[in-house]
């Protein structure tokens, strides 16, 4: 089928690029966020990977934009419902890597923290994939923002 032209042209524009996964659906990637955009359905959806939000009537340009946007804003998850399965999932996380995910700070079992690439005030999913160890620092200044797009926006 082929890349639609006007998403080719505006991820080009933009230094991105688009990868055709089949059935109309197209993966926006090379940006801070990964976008998945349906074109050619009958609603046009798009929606950064990791969130739970979508949207619809999405034009390429726009598409092209949400790799550098925030997602939009959504009610925060209760703390106390959280609480407790982390330290689990920062056990297996070391296995990994022992370094904080944004400055690279050495990080141990008990001066680690659990932090959401995608924080679930912006709609960033409460799972191992949006996960990452982080030092108390980074975790508390990033809060429920995601200054790295600031970094990548042009």
């Amino acid at each position: 089928m082929g890349i639609p032209p006007d998403l080719e042209k505006a991820a080009t524009e933009r230094g991105l690029k688009v990868v055709e996964r089949g059935q109309g659906h197209f993966q926006i990637t090379g940006g801070p966020l990964l976008v998945n955009y349906y074109p050619l359905a009958k609603r046009r959806s798009a929606y950064v990977a990791g969130t739970t939000g979508r949207r619809v009537g999405v034009t390429a340009k726009q598409a092209v934009e949400m790799a550098f946007l925030p997602p939009e804003r959504r009610g925060l998850a209760r703390k106390d419902e959280r609480r407790g399965k982390y330290r689990g999932a920062r056990r297996r996380l070391l296995l990994f890597s022992n370094k904080c995910h944004w400055c690279g700070k050495p990080l141990t079992l008990d001066t680690s923290t659990l932090d959401h690439k995608i924080p679930l005030a912006l709609g960033g999913l409460d799972n191992a994939n949006n996960w990452v160890l982080a030092c108390e620092p980074c975790n508390h200044d990033r809060g429920s923002e995601m200054p790295e797009l600031r970094r990548g926006m042009a």
